[in-house]
């Protein structure tokens, strides 16, 4: 009997008899889990960022157009969130985010942002004016500005209690700003602080959209000519093609462009006068959703409708060889431009979230993140409704002895036998890097925290056909599925699985019929309810033999809290499975925190199949390794 183990630590034939197969070569898909450092894992596991892990929205409850480190000259610090309205500071002392008020010469009323894919692009770019009274030299601001928005924009940190947001292009409320010769700066795709420069990536000049065009300020000195486009030095500079600009990144010394059927590369000179120049990069594809584009590793990675691309600068070549017909079959193409790209700098994982073919969601924003780990080459996709991506290492930092269940800290850090929290980490993540999420409904989340995903506290619920569950502001959906716990009073509904049918600010109304049930008293939580999906690709070894596998059984070595795996058995890849098992990990069993589960087999068959699935609100499954026990069956017959 052959051993063929699929998720470890090795790869490779072993002497001892083992043959070890590649994880990322293993399965065909995975859905709401991941492979990383060899070892399969279910759900992704993400909490509010903000006071409690319970409401963590925004104050407009608008979508996320945008997640900043904000770092100032003196090297401090600001996570900084734009929605379609309002600007917003993280204040690591109350532990929410304050909205920076507005004050300008011209009143702004809120961005107005009103389409879900205008992105908005910003960078750092300190004031530096000797000629201002008082003088301003190298003093902190913050520029940012869309596609959607009708101006460009600017926070300053120094005026008021929690800074200002006032317009760029208005010379009152910034005196060194000159327009460019040929009319006025509305706003721009992107923009970047770049060879001493502010440089905006396809701008609105003139009331005409400069599609292939880069404007950049004169070079910044004490005269204020970093906020003048019409001086020396200042100007524009095109790429020779009619293509759009449709992504930008920093990539070391130069400036990575997409385009829509090409890659360019932006790079410094020596000339004060012609401070770049452009050159085209030879490419494969280009890239059809403009902030898809994301880049890290020296590689910059972006969307198009045929293909994923990347490319450092010298080649372009297609980065999905796996998985070659996605952006084609998978993405609602109609809505492409809805991708965001990201990086998750934990897990070496690249992130774009985007709206599913056949999504049910009744809004159109994203449902699916699509995650590449470029170290093992592998794929997944989440069932997450992320709009943006960001990252910081802001956060909560909380003294041992304030570590208890009083607000703001969340209710589960009453006692150490309650919580679910790893001890070490509570309250102590300000200064450890973070990998942040936005969505449509303004709230912030961590990635990378092992538990709970979408979870709301419960504070009421009716006795109704349709029982209508009070909760704080929640991220549910309609369509979602979702299950009860800890509830006092109404104790039927704990266990139960439902379907939210609508909500609202602070209700979600679920498909339960709660007329009879017992009146609810307090405490309570609901939970989304997250599907994890792996299916291993076609298994016989002896194929190029001629032979049939036998398979006798499959030792799983599994590790988690309270785990239910379903394992799903076909043979020949048939529609329907010959088998069906459960392994079942609960709590308390062992003392070990790793488990050997088995079940038997005992099929001969062309090809067989597995499918491992799990249906879980808070467990999450970790599968350390996975022994298929095989051999050689009779002659195939063809």
């Amino acid at each position: 009997m052959d051993i063929y183990e699929v998720t470890g630590y090795r790869t490779g034939t072993d002497n001892a008899g083992v043959n070890f197969l590649d994880p990322a070569d293993a399965f065909e898909y995975i859905n709401n889990g991941a492979l990383y450092r060899q070892e399969l894992f279910s759900r992704l596991g993400f909490t509010t960022f903000t006071s409690s892990r319970l409401d963590g929205a925004v104050a407009d409850g608008t979508r996320v157009m945008g997640i900043f480190e904000f770092i100032l000259p003196s090297g401090l610090k600001e996570l900084l969130v734009i929605t379609k309205k309002m600007l917003y500071k993280f204040n690591t002392v109350t532990r929410v985010f304050d909205q920076i008020p507005t004050s300008s010469a011209v009143p702004i009323a809120d961005f107005a942002i009103l389409a879900n894919d205008a992105y908005v692009s910003g960078t750092a770019y300190p004031i530096n004016n000797s000629t201002l009274a008082p003088p301003r030299l190298n003093e902190a601001r913050f520029v940012f500005t869309g596609k959607g928005m009708s101006d460009v924009y600017f926070y300053d940190p120094s005026l008021g209690a929690n800074g200002e947001v006032k317009r760029y292009t208005n010379v009152v409320d910034n005196p060194s700003y000159v327009a460019p010769a040929s009319g006025a700066l509305t706003n721009a795709y992107y923009l970047s602080w770049f060879g001493e420069r502010l440089n905006f990536f396809a701008p609105t000049v003139g009331g005409l959209l400069q599609a292939q065009q880069i404007l950049y300020s004169g070079i910044r000195n004490n005269s204020g000519a970093g906020d003048d486009y019409n001086t020396v030095g200042s100007g524009f500079i095109e790429a020779d093609t009619y293509e759009a600009v449709r992504g930008m990144q920093i990539l070391g010394d130069q400036i990575i462009l997409n385009f829509q059927r090409s890659n360019w590369s932006l790079e410094k000179t020596r000339d004060p006068f012609n401070p770049y120049f452009i050159r085209r990069i030879p490419s494969v594809l280009g890239t059809d959703a403009s902030f898809s584009s994301t880049q890290y590793n020296y590689e910059v990675k972006s969307m198009g409708k045929t293909g994923i691309i990347q490319t450092d600068g010298r080649q372009s070549l297609r980065t999905d060889n796996k998985i070659p017909y996605f952006t084609r079959d998978e993405i609602d193409e109609d809505n492409f431009e809805l991708i965001y790209g990201g990086f998750d700098r934990f897990n070496s994982m690249f992130m774009f979230s985007y709206r599913s073919q056949g999504s049910q969601l009744n809004d159109i924003t994203q449902d699916k993140v699509l995650m590449n780990n470029y170290e093992e080459g592998t794929w997944f996709v989440y069932d997450l409704r992320f709009s943006v991506f960001g990252q910081t290492d802001k956060g909560i930092e909380i003294p041992w002895s304030a570590i208890d269940g009083t607000p703001p800290n969340p209710a589960s850090w009453h006692s150490m036998n309650t919580t679910e929290e790893i001890w070490n980490k509570i309250g102590t993540s300000d200064n450890k890097q973070k990998t942040l999420a936005g969505d449509d409904l303004g709230y912030i989340y961590e990635l990378n925290q092992d538990f709970d995903d979408y979870y709301n506290a419960i504070t009421g619920i009716t006795q109704a056909t349709s029982a209508a569950i009070t909760v704080a502001n929640h991220p549910f959906k309609t369509g979602d599925r979702v299950t009860f716990e800890d509830i006092e009073g109404m104790v039927e509904m704990n266990g139960l699985e439902a379907v939210v049918i609508g909500t609202a600010a602070n209700t979600i109304i679920v498909n339960v019929n709660s007329t009879l049930f017992s009146p609810y008293t307090m405490n309570g939580y609901i939970a989304k309810m997250i599907p994890f999906n792996a299916k291993m690709k076609p298994f016989n070894p002896y194929r190029n033999q001629g032979r049939r596998v036998y398979v006798s059984h499959v030792e799983f070595l599994v590790e988690g809290r309270n785990v239910d795996l379903n394992v799903f058995v076909y043979a020949d890849e048939e529609e329907f499975p010959f088998l069906f098992n459960k392994v079942i990990m609960t709590e308390g069993t062992s003392s070990k925190n790793r488990q050997w589960k088995t079940i038997t087999v005992n099929q001969e068959s062309n090809f067989i199949t597995f499918e491992l699935n799990q249906l879980s609100q808070r467990a999450q499954v970790k599968i350390l390794s996975m022994r298929i026990h095989a051999r050689e069956g009779g002659f195939t017959s063809a």
